[in-house]
């Protein structure tokens, strides 16, 4: 079932003020039916969020989140700079795997333009997804949320990866054998390393290298 959020709806209400909502549609270049939606409580994808805060005068943060002030003192400066990212309602298992349900968005995490272009990561490409497991601790604990490059699907060596192994969607270092086999390793070594042998590795689908995590304290 769809996840419908009352207070984002009531904010996309007081951000379009007394304007009508299909003038209000036309100004933002979105199906009258799909603004209804938002005002219903469906959240918009990360670009649509952006250009209603940009076409409202609102900022995009309160839009979203509800939190700060309704404008800010130089949004039109500081708007451009963020890049807002999908948090999925899907979790990467750091231990037995889970499966795949879906792909909805839970809510949205800003962060600066500048600082992923700086890191080298493409901001049209980037997810956050839910941790579980601690099979990659102590680098990346249970309940972390990563970020993850999904326009990266080629294997370097080393590094991190969201992986979809059969129904597993998994988090785990990849090292590629001199045979071609793959490698899957954990942090924790508690966690035996698991091969996929090379005939079999045409099965294994990276869907992105993770680029960055964080963590309530």
């Amino acid at each position: 079932m769809e996840r419908l959020d009352p207070e984002f709806g009531a904010r996309i209400r007081e951000a379009i003020g007394t304007e009508s909502v299909n003038a209000f549609a036309k100004r933002c270049e979105l199906p009258e039916a799909t603004l209804r939606g938002y005002l219903k409580g469906k959240y918009p994808t990360a670009d649509k969020a952006l250009r209603i805060a940009e076409t409202s005068g609102v900022a995009v943060e309160w839009l979203i989140a509800g939190k700060g002030p309704v404008r800010g003192q130089d949004q039109a400066s500081t708007m451009p700079d963020l890049t807002l990212i999908e948090r999925l309602d899907v979790e990467a298992s750091a231990g037995a795997g889970s499966l795949v349900e879906n792909e909805q968005a839970l809510d949205f995490v800003a962060f600066q333009t500048r600082w992923l272009r700086r890191k080298g990561i493409n901001p049209a490409a980037v997810r956050l997804l839910n941790i579980r497991g601690d099979s990659m601790e102590p680098t990346i604990r249970d309940g972390d949320i990563a970020l993850v490059d999904t326009s990266i699907r080629h294997i370097i060596d080393n590094a991190i990866y969201v992986l979809v192994v059969g129904n597993r969607l998994l988090i785990k270092r990849i090292h590629i054998l001199m045979s071609g086999a793959l490698r899957l390793i954990s942090d924790n070594a508690l966690y035996p390393h698991e091969d996929i042998p090379a005939n079999e590795a045409e099965f294994v689908r990276v869907s992105g290298r993770v680029v960055w995590f964080g963590r309530s304290i």
